[in-house]
């Protein structure tokens, strides 16, 4: 379990333009959440941006902000946007070296894993689709981290499977 964000602190992602952003800079000054996402095609992943769309102000009242970090290339934010209505900070890291600094999980099982259709189902039903091309490494699974201005990893959240995404109620309560 990562303990600490050092390492991560002197990496970098890309905004939707290519420019880069230092991980660091995020948790300077308050506690940041770090959403990562599979990919920005998963709908699983534009489900879960959605949800923190609706209610990410819990987070921020609690005392955190809320960046997304997908791992596709930069000109799919855009449609991740449009497709979710996420308004806030979207970035990504089409080399993943981010997602293996956060010790996230990746591979086959993970991802065609039963206990995701289901979640699925209910996020096409909330109006969510699935991309028909993936947008970013579909094999990556997704994670939470909660950074505080030390740099202490107070909270890390591994996805064991596509659709295993945190509550808000959850990240709130690993902010305060």
């Amino acid at each position: 379990m990562l303990t600490r964000a050092d390492d991560l602190a002197t990496m970098t992602v890309l905004d939707e333009h290519g420019a880069k952003k230092t991980l660091g800079d995020f948790w300077r000054e308050r506690p940041a959440v770090l959403v990562f996402t599979r990919h920005f095609g998963c709908i699983h992943c534009r489900e879960h941006a959605a949800i923190l769309e609706r209610e990410g102000h819990r987070i921020r009242a609690a005392g955190a902000d809320v960046i997304m970090i997908g791992n596709g290339a930069p000109n799919f934010i855009a449609g991740f946007r449009e497709q979710t209505h996420y308004t806030g900070p979207v970035y990504t890291d089409p080399s993943l070296a981010v997602f293996k600094a956060a010790e996230l999980k990746r591979g086959v099982v993970s991802t065609i894993n039963p206990l995701g259709f289901g979640k699925a189902l209910k996020a096409m039903v909330g109006g969510q689709r699935q991309a028909i091309v993936p947008q970013g490494d579909q094999w990556q699974q997704g994670g939470v981290l909660v950074i505080a201005p030390t740099g202490e990893v107070r909270w890390h959240y591994v996805s064991g499977r596509a659709g295993d995404d945190p509550s808000v109620d959850a990240i709130v309560r690993a902010v305060a």
